[in-house]
């Protein structure tokens, strides 16, 4: 079995159509389709069945599918290591990023790690949690980066920093001179949070819940930057973001510590069945050096 062909099987299982996998491979169709056959005269199952116009996997082909990505992840992660031994002067690293750390967190990163190794492509994907999973466990991404997710099969998750959730609101709002604000204190409080979505808004709700207090969810949004600019043009809402989102975005506005203090852990995710490329591992490290430094500075 060759490489290209385990490539044309993958493509064709996230287009589903085979003249849209030839399009992206730049190959031609009879190509694909005589690529794909030879896999499955030399598995001896067909990996998938045509529903009209378009491919769907087959249950051998579903498993098959995992082992396949993987593979082609330990190649890519080979290729990677022996460009480390050359200093890292090729190659593409990808990683998968929650919203909020890919706006407050990673920019210097970025930065340090171009100024670094120039000829290594960075592709960020932003995504939520379980996304980021997948596509680990898939092989579609070296590294991520988000809430602690330790006991997930085949992840291993390395907590690299904590951020604790503050109370963000105008100026004006009723509770903006206080110094802290005990759960309590927000029952009925109109709050604009992310949607159930998002795990942050899991955390906040677990937390409200055990101090027995109704939350009063006026607004929901999709991003932290818009909760923050929402409450900005109005004395009467207020959000719960946090605490770097609210350094470097909720200047001029109110941020108040909550007690019990809702913390959530950020972590480097890998996937535990494959190697670690030397890109990976460099980005990682700068990231851990400047969690560090915020952390020291906090």
């Amino acid at each position: 079995m060759e490489i290209r062909q385990l490539k044309y099987f993958l493509e064709i299982t996230k287009t589903g159509h085979l003249t849209t996998a030839a399009k992206q491979l730049f190959v031609t169709q009879s190509t694909l389709s005589h690529g794909l056959r030879q896999i499955e005269e030399e598995l001896g199952v067909p990996l998938f069945d045509r529903v009209g116009r378009g491919l769907k996997l087959s249950e051998a082909g579903e498993i098959f599918r995992v082992y396949a990505a993987r593979a082609l992840q330990e190649l890519e992660a080979g290729r990677m290591a022996l460009e480390g031994l050359a200093n890292m002067q090729s190659g593409t690293l990808t990683v998968g990023i929650i919203p909020t750390f890919l706006h407050t967190l990673v920019p210097a990163v970025v930065a340090e790690f171009n100024r670094l190794y120039p000829k290594i492509q960075l592709v960020f994907r932003e995504l939520l949690a379980p996304e980021i999973e997948a596509l680990l466990l898939s092989g579609d991404l070296n590294l991520g980066l988000a809430f602690d997710r330790r006991g997930v099969e085949g992840m291993d998750s390395e907590p690299v920093f904590e951020e604790e959730m503050l109370f963000v609101a105008h100026q004006g709002h009723s509770l903006a001179q206080a110094k802290s604000l005990h759960l309590k204190q927000l029952q009925d409080v109109p709050l604009v949070l992310l949607s159930q979505r998002f795990a942050t808004r899991r955390i906040v709700e677990q937390h409200f819940q055990a101090q027995g207090v109704k939350l009063r969810v006026s607004v929901e949004m999709e991003s932290v930057y818009a909760l923050i600019e929402a409450c900005r043009y109005s004395q009467e809402l207020a959000c719960i973001v946090p605490d770097r989102a609210a350094h470097q975005h909720a200047q001029g506005m109110c941020q108040i510590p909550v007690h019990p203090r809702i913390r959530r852990t950020a972590s480097l995710l890998w996937n535990s069945n494959t190697s670690r490329s030397p890109a990976a591992q460099a980005f990682a490290s700068l990231l851990q050096q400047r969690c560090g430094v915020l952390q020291a500075q906090h």
